[in-house]
């Protein structure tokens, strides 16, 4: 179980609000400060954290943890003390499946969550087949550097290189070993995001989402590759702005 402490290290404060709170799960190799920019973007009702994994950002002197369930199920008890307010989570790419692992298990505690955005990543049920975390330094480079997101040359910075490439392994490991164990559907309504070139994750494929809940889902595809979250920032807002909203508005109605 999660104290104040261990909780203050897992989430990170984006940005304050008195209504919602929507939670952010990061992709591969990223952290919790990635999502600093949502703070312009998010309705300024709508609290925002973003989750910090152990080895990643601020907790980089932790050990890697390499298993999607053993993330989820450390991540549940930091998000139960967070305040009784209509939730949201988003996850991007390995962010997307742990969402989806964490949001399922507070479903079964009893704290559904209000929604979820799932954004380029196969459904659970599927698997890519990689191992690209099995694979030598510099064939996992050319993979994450294909991914696009970042702009960074690690060839010209060996010591960046040296730090972020275990952490690459580690999450890669965590994403491509990664089973769905619990059949169960969640209840809660599910918004997939899909970027229309992204060569990672179709359009097609990110509709079977759908399988997963039996609640209310719908596919938005956007311009953009993998990361076309970079470019699209002020489509994606307004997009979970307006659901965020329409929920809310739909709870307050009942």
């Amino acid at each position: 179980m999660f104290d104040n402490v261990s909780f203050d290290r897992a989430m990170r404060l984006i940005k304050p609000g008195t209504g919602s709170q929507l939670i952010c799960f990061h992709y591969a190799g990223g952290r919790a400060e990635y999502f600093i920019p949502w703070r312009d973007g998010i309705s300024k009702d709508t609290a925002v954290y973003a989750v910090q994994l152990p080895g990643h950002g601020s907790r980089i002197s932790e050990p890697l943890q390499t298993c999607i369930h053993q993330l989820a199920d450390s991540l549940v008890g930091a998000l139960n003390i967070l305040p009784l307010r209509p939730t949201y989570f988003f996850g991007h790419s390995m962010g997307a499946a742990l969402a989806f692992e964490v949001a399922l298990r507070m479903q079964q505690q009893g704290r559904k969550i209000c929604a979820l955005f799932v954004s380029a990543r196969l459904p659970p049920h599927k698997n890519s087949g990689n191992d690209y975390h099995r694979r030598d330094e510099q064939q996992l480079l050319n993979k994450i550097t294909s991914l696009g997101g970042s702009a960074i040359d690690y060839q010209t910075m060996p010591e960046l290189k040296a730090l972020l490439m275990p952490i690459f392994r580690a999450d890669f490991q965590a994403i491509e070993t990664y089973q769905r164990r619990c059949q169960q559907q969640l209840d809660c309504p599910v918004f997939a995001c899909a970027g229309e070139r992204d060569t990672e994750v179709s359009p097609e494929e990110m509709a079977q989402w759908q399988w997963i809940t039996k609640g209310k889902f719908e596919l938005k595809v956007f311009d953009g590759g993998h990361f076309y979250l970079n470019d699209q920032s002020s489509a994606l807002f307004d997009y979970i702005n307006s659901h965020i909203d329409a929920l809310w508005h739909h709870s307050r109605n009942q």
